[in-house]
């Protein structure tokens, strides 16, 4: 079979490990020479060895899917071994982390709870019983969680930035020489900040 692009391939095989009842990681490697990866591998997530730190969870399991990526971006599959060395959970699927995907409802339920001075925990658990159950939330209360700080880090950058713009500016009306650049990306996050103070520029002449 061959794919348009890896990505829609490992779209494609995610899709299915989630209904098997499996998790996948994906691992690349490049030919002497070749600025992309030339080969890619998808497997079950209990695909290395056991340890003494991971042994309840890596079993050594040969299922994997192997492709050779095209010079055109598409990839075109090799090989697939679908024998798996240990049980399969398709209900427990939504719970690893390669398929737990937070909606946009869920996103903006988590936001509103957030307004309204809903308390994290307190939040989930609203989410769960709305969703009528854990296991149909589409995601864990772990990644729930992670959202929750990620907005919050958000708010609070969004702060400083705007903190540092006004004492710039604060600084540019007592000093006209006093220089400062903010530079962000395409969505408007803060990339650098640049500020040079008077004082600096004469001593480096």
């Amino acid at each position: 079979m061959v794919f348009g692009s890896v990505e829609s391939l490992f779209t494609f095989y995610k899709e299915y490990n989630r209904l098997k009842g499996f998790g996948v990681v994906k691992k690349c490697s490049k030919k002497r020479g070749c600025e992309y990866a030339r080969y890619v591998s998808f497997a079950c997530d209990k695909s290395r060895k056991s340890t003494a730190k991971n042994s309840s969870k890596k079993v050594d399991c040969k299922c994997r899917l192997n492709c050779v990526v095209l010079a055109d971006g598409s990839c075109r599959v090799t090989s697939v071994t679908s024998e798996h060395n240990h049980d399969l959970q398709p209900s427990l699927s939504c719970f690893f982390s390669c398929h737990g995907k937070i909606s946009k409802a869920l996103k903006r339920s988590l936001e509103a709870h957030d307004i309204a001075g809903i308390r994290p925990a307190k939040r989930i658990r609203l989410l769960e019983v709305q969703a009528g159950g854990l296991d149909k939330m589409g995601c864990t209360p772990k990644d729930c969680r992670n959202y929750i700080l990620q907005q919050q880090r958000m708010r609070t950058l969004a702060c400083d930035v705007a903190a540092i713009q006004k004492f710039f500016t604060s600084m540019q009306m007592k000093d006209d020489e006093f220089f400062y650049v903010i530079g962000t990306d395409n969505v408007a996050k803060l990339r650098n900040v640049v500020w040079v103070h008077t004082h600096y520029k004469y001593v480096n002449r």
